[in-house]
């Protein structure tokens, strides 16, 4: 691909910084952001499987994961590369890498050209390859970002849909996903570091691929999907049943309690009704006058007798009705 030749303005010092090695080199990021996620996703399908494991259930979902991160992973990958090839922005180490000098012998460093827009040039460092030259062009944005946040916010994503859990499995979910990103990070700003790419490069490498991310997990991977409850799901049969199951029960209850009920009633009625009746008063009342006839004089007793039976005439009703008189009265009496 032909790669867009921009030029630039002598008096720019945002290209002028220091050649320095890189930190983390392309080897390491595929070894970070590809194989390792690969690695991490296999073990993964393994342990959800573990219980019932089934070797073709296995490679089904370990094809099925696997292709979508790569799906991704290289969509992600064509696209940075488009904008790198289609921008041509100047790395921030342009000046010492390339050494440019102007068609007519001149450089920057002259004191005529210190405000001139430059885009007739070459590079006079001889050390550097045809490759090299042409990677001072290609800025804009970071493969090294893109691929970062493509790779660790997938994963994040992928562990928040298939760990479930509560209490410490969930914080132990969310701290391993917070690692995933801070790696992703640690890695793009080392890009800035190294002074291999400008902050805005970064930073829409970091938006490039976090889009992809999401774009892959909604509709490749399906991660993204919102799980409906299982009682939406319920055929309208099985509802029905459902309540009538308990309109039944509702209606059973109702009749216990009834029943219930019906049970006290009698068993108040019954023990009202089977109170200490007039003979058992008045035979108390003639031992009572027995007794006292023994102990005093006949006249007395026979007196403080008719008094007695006076009494009870008077407090005591024949129960005439269903209402019957408390049992505490009918205690008291006795």
């Amino acid at each position: 691909m032909h790669t867009f030749k921009r030029g630039f303005f002598c008096s720019d010092l945002s290209i002028r910084y220091p050649y320095k090695d890189c930190t983390i080199t392309v080897p390491m990021l595929l070894l970070m952001m590809l194989l390792l996620p690969m690695l991490f996703v296999a073990v993964v399908e393994i342990m959800r499987i573990c219980k019932r494991f089934r070797t073709r259930l296995y490679f089904r979902n370990l094809w099925r994961a696997e292709a979508t991160f790569s799906f991704g992973f290289i969509a992600t990958y064509l696209t940075t590369e488009l904008a790198k090839h289609a921008v041509g922005r100047l790395r921030p180490h342009f000046f010492q890498g390339c050494q440019p000098r102007l068609d007519d012998g001149s450089t920057c460093s002259d004191p005529q050209n210190a405000e001139l827009f430059v885009e007739q040039f070459h590079c006079s460092n001889h050390n550097l390859s045809t490759r090299q030259i042409r990677e001072l062009h290609v800025s804009f944005p970071s493969a090294h970002s893109s691929l970062s946040f493509y790779s660790m916010v997938l994963l994040a994503l992928y562990v928040h849909g298939v760990w479930r859990g509560r209490g410490g499995v969930r914080v132990l979910r969310h701290v391993l996903q917070f690692v995933l990103l801070m790696a992703a990070l640690c890695v793009s700003l080392s890009r800035v570091a190294d002074y291999w790419h400008h902050w805005s490069d970064v930073l829409a490498g970091g938006l490039l691929g976090v889009t992809y991310a999401a774009i892959t997990a909604a509709y490749v991977g399906d991660l993204l999907r919102f799980r409906t409850s299982t009682t939406a799901r319920v055929p309208p049969s099985l509802n029905y049943s459902h309540h009538l199951h308990h309109q039944l029960m509702a209606d059973n209850n109702n009749s216990t309690a009834s029943a219930k009920v019906h049970f006290l009633g009698a068993a108040a009625s019954a023990s009202m009704t089977t109170t200490t009746p007039l003979e058992d008063i008045q035979d108390s009342d003639v031992e009572d006058s027995r007794d006292s006839e023994e102990s005093h004089d006949s006249q007395d007793s026979q007196d403080s007798h008719a008094e007695d039976e006076d009494d009870n005439k008077e407090v005591y009703k024949p129960q005439m009705s269903r209402h019957a008189t408390p049992v505490a009265d009918l205690t008291h009496v006795v």
